[in-house]
């Protein structure tokens, strides 16, 4: 799966994140949820963290 965005290096594989929202920070995970209000929420989100969507399996790119 490749993604593109503009953000943070992402330095981990996000295939079991298909379908669904994450934080990143430091270049990892921190958090996932299946949106972003969901994903806002979580206490360990902070607020300057990178929030995006992961695609589903299907998809072979995504842009922001």
């Amino acid at each position: 799966m490749v993604a593109v965005h503009q953000g943070p290096e992402v330095l981990e594989d996000l295939t079991k994140y298909a379908g669904s929202w994450v934080a990143i920070r430091d270049g990892k995970v921190i958090a996932d949820a299946l949106d972003s209000v969901e994903l806002r929420d979580k206490p360990e989100v902070k607020e300057d963290d990178f929030l995006m969507p992961v695609p589903d399996a299907g998809a072979a790119a995504f842009l922001f």
